[in-house]
């Protein structure tokens, strides 16, 4: 009987101990977890903008706090209280490095060159100094300024800077060089091995953009290897030489189509599906910014040349399970793009009285719906290239000055897929045509000539 009750009460004991100690562990945890939650959690207070306080005249306040409790160290009059440091006083403009101070009058080429009321032209000379210059120049020591309105360049650096943009002002407000142009020819062809005959005519040049080849011709050999070109069955002219482009004047065309595909699905009763979809929109075409700039040497030319091409292959399906109440086992199809790309963006220097050949390579070519400008010379891209399509591209770019001059036009795309002798069978036609300002092409640009 004794052995029961001591058993009884060891057993007892034994449980008002474990039930302390739980109790004790418990306290513990939740006092532990309330010391570390956040102050936000625990205020539940709405997030509040930092400018809550009023207007005050311009002070530092080093190490304050504002009534969100935040740490101030500047009370701003119009940006009110600011964690970061501010100061107002213009007369601290970093000059450490012996910055000064130019304004360039710009005015003969903004004023001068008949530029439609909505186009900015010294966004042109802004953008060419950047890319001459680079753009670390302007954010990073030593300290400068660039900007631009339609009258004036003003730029605030070190002399090296100063003369690097002093010389391409000029090159800009030159009327030397306001009657030159550029005519660009677009070949495109199948296969890449048309290198093969023309190797002899070319004279190869560093072109910085991976994939991308250059190559200078003189104006013989480039009509020659035209020729070539044109006795092929897979060569397809996609932009004949039927504008000029004005030096200094920058040339935008964008032709590009959005093309809506179903991305995803989320479950959602609320709905009347059963499931919420989510549709996105790509740009599918191509862009092209073309920007030719002789040197006042009078000997070369420069060129700036973005292209920028989007092409959807083909839209790959996808099957989502979407269940819901009253179908537990729907599906919906989505789809997944299949996308290529090519991007090029250079600054090229080639001698005026040569040829520059650029061979993109086979690059991806997509159709576009819009109806391109009747007044570009990419009008015929739309036209030419089928949807999905590839092929070797080739840009012919020539230097000329004459405006008066009659470029012989190579027989249309129709044309050229028949035999090569269908080629040579059709005579050539003198074309003129309007550019942007109004111009006539018509090129003393010999190397077209003979063409058929």
């Amino acid at each position: 009987m004794c052995y029961r009750f001591f058993i009884g009460c060891f057993f007892v004991f034994g449980l008002l101990y474990f039930f302390h100690c739980s109790v004790g562990a418990q306290q513990a945890q939740s006092s532990g977890s309330a010391a570390f939650t956040p102050p936000d959690i625990v205020t539940s207070k709405p997030l509040q903008p930092l400018v809550t306080s009023p207007a005050t005249p311009d002070q530092t306040a080093t190490d304050t706090t504002s009534p969100l409790g935040r740490r101030v160290r500047s009370r701003d009059s119009v940006l009110g209280d600011r964690i970061a440091k501010i100061t107002t006083d213009l007369e601290k403009i970093p000059k450490s490095h012996d910055q000064i101070w130019r304004e360039y009058d710009i005015t003969p080429y903004t004023k001068g060159r008949n530029f439609p009321a909505t186009v900015q032209p010294e966004q042109t000379i802004v953008d060419w100094v950047l890319r001459q210059t680079g753009i670390k120049t302007w954010h990073s020591l030593p300290f400068g300024i660039l900007t631009a309105d339609s009258e004036k360049l003003y730029v605030y650096h070190t002399k090296e800077v100063q003369l690097v943009v002093a010389d391409i002002v000029d090159r800009f407000v030159n009327p030397q060089f306001f009657n030159e142009s550029c005519t660009i020819r677009i070949i495109s062809l199948s296969r890449p091995d048309w290198i093969a005959k023309g190797h002899q005519y070319l004279r190869p040049m560093w072109i910085a953009s991976p994939g991308i080849q250059g190559w200078i011709l003189e104006r013989e050999g480039a009509q020659a290897l035209l020729q070539e070109l044109a006795h092929r069955t897979d060569f397809k002219e996609i932009a004949p030489p039927q504008f000029l482009i004005p030096n200094g004047i920058a040339h935008n065309v964008v032709s590009k189509k959005q093309r809506t595909y179903l991305r995803d699905v989320q479950v959602n009763s609320a709905t009347l599906n059963g499931y919420a979809e989510d549709r996105v929109t790509i740009d599918e075409g191509f862009g092209v910014s073309f920007v030719p700039l002789s040197f006042l040497d009078g000997l070369d030319i420069a060129a700036t040349i973005k292209l920028d091409i989007i092409q959807i292959e083909k839209m790959i399906p996808l099957m989502i399970d979407a269940p819901t109440a009253t179908n537990p086992r729907q599906r919906i199809q989505i789809e997944a793009p299949q996308v290529a790309c090519f991007k090029l963006d250079e600054m090229i220097r080639w001698p005026k009285n040569k040829i520059l050949l650029l061979d993109l390579g086979t690059i991806p070519l997509p159709n576009s719906s819009e109806q391109a400008e009747a007044q570009n010379f990419f009008s015929g891209l739309a036209k030419n290239i089928t949807p999905s399509s590839r092929a070797n591209v080739l840009l012919f770019i020539e230097c000329v000055t004459n405006n008066n001059v009659v470029v012989p036009v190579l027989p249309s795309s129709s044309s050229n897929t028949g035999a090569s002798s269908s080629v040579n069978s059709q005579p050539s036609t003198s074309v003129t045509a309007p550019n942007r300002l109004g111009t006539t092409i018509g090129a003393n640009s010999s190397y077209w000539q003979g063409i058929r």
